[in-house]
């Protein structure tokens, strides 16, 4: 793709300003709609990335024509070729399949139908991948993936979507300034996007204009009033960052109190109020910590998600709570239960150091 002086311009601010800042240790805590090991974990995982083609001598398989990484040692690809990924690539000489293999012996695994373009990203992710390690690594692999954000080859797009979703809230906060408002509502919009829409939300809250806030406190409100749990994270949390305070209050009051809020409305709103306790609006966290003493009384069934945040805050006020409800409800599972035992364990062992608040 062609980009225009100006274009180059912005791109080079973004790059500056990624420089300027440490990305934590931890991800974004509110990131959904991706997979585990995305396109790039897995070209730098694998011991042998190759460019294939359809086998001319079965057209129903795929042949190596470049080993970018690793070497051939003759196997061949053991996987099908569809007929819509045939038909691409009779249209389209250039386009590749890019495969990828963990190990010798092991399965292959496509990982895209590619350009040009995207191969030549390939290349380069490659190159770059032993400088990404540590936390330094981790800056300029985010800094790598900023420009092809939004970028009009759906492949790419994601390849970049994917990277910066999994990016620290910091880093999706700074970024939003440079991401248009066309290409947000391009996003919320188009049908095609609907696991994407909640960093858009993120990156509408970060804008700052008038109209943005505007949009966002009506959005959380109508999902609050007509108890829409799709994108709910997303939007909550994005009224806790433009509305600060009153937005928790807001979620306190409206779903922490309300007794027959669900289950999935209520792990949305926690995952929001989770993502500014720990990397967003943490001067927030009293408040939180102390809204989620009334969900204990209420929801008691919400306990090993309260009882995970606390514990990552070493936040003790709730112990007592805590303690009685998993007394008193037998039908936790071991996993809810054992996350409420670690909590009281830490608790229990500040109190024996004679450190505990």
């Amino acid at each position: 793709m062609v980009r225009t002086v100006n274009e180059q311009s912005k791109l080079a601010a973004i790059a500056l300003l990624v420089m300027t800042f440490a990305v934590p240790a931890g991800a974004c805590t509110l990131c959904i709609g991706y997979p585990e090991r995305s396109a790039a974990d897995l070209l730098i995982e694998s011991t042998t990335v190759a460019l294939a083609r359809e086998d001319p001598n079965d057209p129903f398989a795929l042949a190596p024509i470049e080993f970018l990484k690793g070497d051939d040692d003759g196997t061949g690809i053991d996987l099908f070729l569809d007929s819509v990924t045939r038909r691409a690539l009779t249209r389209d000489p250039h386009r590749t399949v890019v495969v990828v293999r963990t190990g010798d012996g092991e399965a292959w695994r496509r990982v895209a139908l590619a350009s040009v373009e995207y191969v030549a990203i390939v290349r380069r992710i490659l190159l770059l991948a032993p400088q990404w390690q540590g936390e330094s690594g981790r800056l300029r692999r985010a800094e790598f993936f900023l420009p092809w954000f939004g970028h009009q080859d759906p492949a790419i797009y994601e390849l970049a979507y994917v990277e910066i979703a999994r990016a620290p809230y910091e880093v999706i906060k700074r970024l939003s300034q440079f991401v248009s408002r066309e290409h947000i509502e391009r996003i919320l919009s188009r049908p095609e996007y609907l696991r994407w829409r909640w960093l858009a939300i993120l990156m509408i809250a970060n804008r700052g204009a008038a109209e943005d806030k505007a949009y966002i406190a009506e959005s959380f409100q109508s999902a609050e009033r007509f108890r829409i749990s799709t994108n709910l994270a997303a939007w909550a949390a994005a009224s806790i960052e433009i509305e600060g305070a009153r937005a928790v209050s807001f979620i306190e009051e409206r779903y922490f109190r309300t007794p027959d809020r669900s289950p999935a409305e209520l792990r949305e709103v926690l995952k929001a109020l989770s993502l500014h306790g720990s990397e967003g609006r943490v001067q927030l966290r009293d408040q939180i910590v102390a809204a989620y003493g009334k969900l204990l009384e209420v929801h008691p069934q919400m306990s090993p998600y309260v009882a995970a945040d606390l514990l990552a805050w070493n936040r003790f006020e709730w112990t007592d709570e805590l303690s009685q409800i998993k007394i008193g409800h037998a039908d936790l599972d071991a996993t809810q239960a054992q996350a409420i035992e670690q909590y009281l364990r830490r608790a229990a062992a500040l109190e024996a150091d004679d450190s505990y608040p």
